[in-house]
C-alpha cells in the first residue's frame, strides 16, 4: 500500500538536504501532523555523519535552539547526546553563550530603561556578578539576577556587535531554531538582520509553522530575507476525514495522509436552535448561557457515544477556550472566581490549592480504599497508634474530614486540619490563616490573602472536581494547553469568554475574505488557535458551536466540513 504522507516528506527532506549540501539557509513549513522534529532530528543526523568528526576537531557546534524543555530532550535523546550537537532551550543557549560576557552584561543591565529605579536603590551598577537563575530580576552590591525576558533580549544586542558576531559564527557554523515562529523576536530578528540579510555567519535552519503561533501577537509568515521556503505537505496523524478539514482551511498547504483509506470522522454541530436570550458582555458575545452551554454539550455527548465514541479520558480531550469555561462545565466556578490568574489553580501555583490536590485528597482517597501504607506515606510519617483510643481519634478525625469534603466548603476543611493536624497544614497556609484572621480591613487585603478568603468559601466538592482536572482524570483541556499533542477523539467547542477569539467572525471572514487593518490580528489569532484545535485528533473531530453561527459563518462551515457533515443540534 502506498503512503502519500511519506512520499510528501521525502520531497520535502530532499529539499532540506541540498540546503544543508549547498550552504543555503532554509525554513520547513510543517503543518500540523506533518513530523517536524522527524525532520529536524534527520537533517542534524546527516550534519552528524558528515560532518561530526571535523566539528569535533575544530571545537564547534550545531546548535540546535528548542522553544520547551521537552523538545530539547526529545531532540537529544533521537541524536543519541551527540558532542558535535549543542541542543538547548532558547534561554539555556542564550545564557551559556554571553555569561562569560560580565562587562558587556552590566552596561546592558545599566542601559535597562525600565529598572532604573531598583538599580539606583541598590546603589547603581557597577562590579556585580551578573546570573541568571530564577527568571527574576534583582540587584544589590554583590550580584545581579536578570530576568528571563532579559536573556534572549541581551543575546541580541550582543550579536549586532561585530566582535559577538565574528565569536557565534566561528562557534557555531550552523543554527537551528525549533518553533521558530515562538521563538523570542529580539533572537530571530538579530538572526535576520545579522546573518541572513547579509549572507554571512552561520547557515541557519528554521523548522516550525506560522499557522501554529498561538503565543505571540505576529501570527504571520515572517518576511525573512535570503531563505529558501520548504513545504512539508504530509500529515501522519490524522484520518482522511479530518486532514481533508485541515486542506480546506489551508489550501496553501496541502497534506497527504499516511492512510488514504482510513475511516474516521470530521463533524460541525452549532446551536442556532436556542431561541432564547444569549449572552451579550465584552467578553461573550451571542453565546447560550452557560447552562443551556452544557445542555448541550450534554446533547453532544450523548450522540457522539450512541454512535460508537469512546468518551473515556484516554481516547477523547474537550478543547475549551477559557479556564473559566471548563470550571463551569466541571462544576468549580467559585474557585476559577476566586484567582486573578488561571495558573494559580490550573497549575497548582497557590499554596493551599497544592496542599489541598497533592495532599489531602490522595490521603483520603488512600483511606477510603483502606490503603493505610499509602495514607501514611503521603503525610510522611506513621504514626504509632498503640491504643485503641489512638484508632478511635484517628478514625473520628477522618470521618469528620470525609463529612466535610461531602458537605463543607474548603474553609471548614482548613478549619478542621488546624485542629486535628492530620495531615498539618504547611507553613504557607498556615501563615495566610494566621495573616487572614488577624487583618482587620478587608479593602486592605493584599491580594494573596483576598483569593485566599474567597476560595474557602467555595465548596470543597469544587476541589474534587478540580483535582480530578488538575490530574488529567476528565477529558477536558484547553485550546492553546494541546499543542504538539494528539489524541484519538477531540471535540472542540466554540463559545464565547475572552474577547480576543470571536469565531463567528473568523468563519464570516474565512468566507467573505473581507480581512481589514482592524480585525487582521483578531482573524489570524483565532483561525490559528482554531487550526491547531481541529488538528489534534487522529480518528475523530467534533466541533460544537454554542455562539450564533450567520448564514455567512455557516457557509464557511459547509465549505470546510461539507454541508452533510454541519448538523444543528436541538434540546
Amino acid at each position: 500500500m502506498t503512503n502519500p504522507a511519506i512520499e510528501a516528506a521525502k520531497q520535502a527532506q530532499q529539499r532540506v538536504d541540498a540546503c544543508l549540501d549547498e550552504g543555503r539557509n532554509f525554513r520547513l513549513e510543517a503543518g500540523a501532523g506533518a513530523g517536524k522534529t522527524y525532520s529536524l532530528v534527520e537533517a542534524l543526523k546527516k550534519l552528524i555523519n558528515e560532518r561530526g568528526r571535523e566539528l569535533q576537531r575544530d571545537g564547534k557546534k550545531v546548535a540546535c535552539i528548542t522553544y520547551t524543555e521537552v523538545a530539547r530532550e526529545e531532540i537529544a535523546q533521537e541524536i543519541e547526546q551527540h558532542p558535535a550537537i549543542l541542543v538547548q532551550t532558547i534561554h539555556a543557549f542564550c545564557w551559556g553563550f554571553m555569561s562569560k560576557f560580565q562587562k558587556d552584561l552590566r552596561a546592558l543591565v545599566a542601559a535597562l530603561e525600565d529598572k532604573q529605579d531598583k538599580i539606583a536603590e541598590a546603589g547603581g551598577v557597577s562590579d556585580q556578578i551578573v546570573e541568571y537563575q530564577f527568571g527574576f530580576f534583582g540587584i544589590d552590591e554583590r550580584r545581579i539576577t536578570l530576568h528571563h525576558d532579559d536573556v534572549p533580549r541581551f543575546m541580541a544586542q550582543l550579536l549586532g556587535k561585530p566582535k559577538f558576531r565574528a565569536l557565534f559564527a566561528a562557534t557555531y557554523p550552523v543554527i537551528f531554531v525549533d518553533e521558530y515562529q515562538d521563538t523570542d523576536p529580539h533572537f530571530m530578528a538579530a538572526l535576520a538582520e545579522n546573518f541572513l540579510a547579509t549572507g554571512t555567519g552561520p547557515r541557519i535552519g528554521l523548522f516550525g509553522d506560522h499557522w501554529q503561533t498561538i503565543y505571540r501577537s505576529d501570527y504571520g509568515l515572517a518576511a525573512f530575507p535570503s531563505l529558501e521556503s520548504i513545504d512539508k505537505g504530509s500529515n501522519f496523524r490524522s484520518v482522511p476525514a479530518v486532514v481533508n478539514v485541515l486542506n480546506a482551511l489551508r489550501p496553501t498547504l496541502k497534506q497527504a495522509v499516511k492512510d488514504p483509506d482510513a475511516v474516521g470522522e470530521a463533524r460541525f454541530f452549532h446551536a442556532n436552535s436556542y431561541t432564547g436570550e444569549r449572552t451579550n458582555s465584552s467578553a461573550s458575545k451571542n453565546d447560550t448561557p452557560p447552562e443551556v452551554s452544557r445542555d448541550f454539550m450534554a446533547k453532544l455527548l450523548d450522540r457522539l457515544k450512541q454512535d460508537g465514541w469512546d468518551l473515556s479520558s484516554e481516547k477523547t480531550k474537550i478543547l475549551m477556550l477559557t479556564h473559566n469555561a471548563i470550571a463551569a462545565e466541571r462544576g468549580y466556578p467559585t474557585i476559577a472566581k476566586a484567582y486573578r490568574y488561571n495558573d494559580s489553580f490550573a497549575k497548582k501555583e497557590d499554596p493551599l490549592i497544592a496542599f489541598l490536590v497533592e495532599t489531602v485528597e490522595p490521603m483520603c482517597l488512600a483511606f477510603t480504599e483502606k490503603r493505610f501504607g499509602d495514607m501514611f506515606r503521603i503525610l510522611g510519617t506513621r504514626p504509632e497508634l498503640r491504643s485503641h483510643e489512638e484508632k478511635v481519634t484517628w478514625a473520628t478525625n477522618m470521618a469528620a474530614l470525609a463529612d466535610a469534603r461531602s458537605n463543607g466548603s474548603i474553609g471548614d476543611v482548613v478549619d478542621l486540619l488546624k485542629k486535628t493536624r492530620r495531615p498539618q497544614l504547611p507553613d504557607r497556609v498556615a501563615k495566610r490563616e494566621q495573616d487572614l484572621a488577624a487583618a482587620k480591613d478587608e479593602a486592605d487585603l493584599p491580594r494573596s490573602l483576598l483569593e485566599h478568603r474567597l476560595v474557602r468559601e467555595a465548596p470543597y466538592q469544587e476541589l474534587v472536581q478540580l483535582a480530578e482536572f488538575i490530574e488529567g482524570q476528565t477529558p477536558f483541556a484547553t485550546q492553546h494547553s494541546v499543542k504538539g499533542a494528539e489524541f484519538d477523539n477531540v471535540i472542540v467547542v466554540l463559545g464565547g469568554g475572552w474577547n480576543h477569539y470571536n469565531w463567528p467572525q473568523l468563519l464570516e471572514l474565512l468566507t467573505t475574505g473581507a480581512i481589514t487593518a482592524k480585525n487582521e490580528k483578531g482573524y489570524y489569532r483565532a483561525r490559528n488557535l482554531f487550526y491547531v484545535s481541529i488538528s489534534r485528533p487522529k480518528k475523530r473531530l467534533a466541533v460544537l458551536a454554542t455562539q450564533t453561527m450567520s448564514s455567512v459563518a455557516l457557509q464557511a462551515v459547509n465549505n470546510l466540513f461539507g454541508q452533510e457533515k454541519v448538523i444543528e443540534l436541538n434540546l
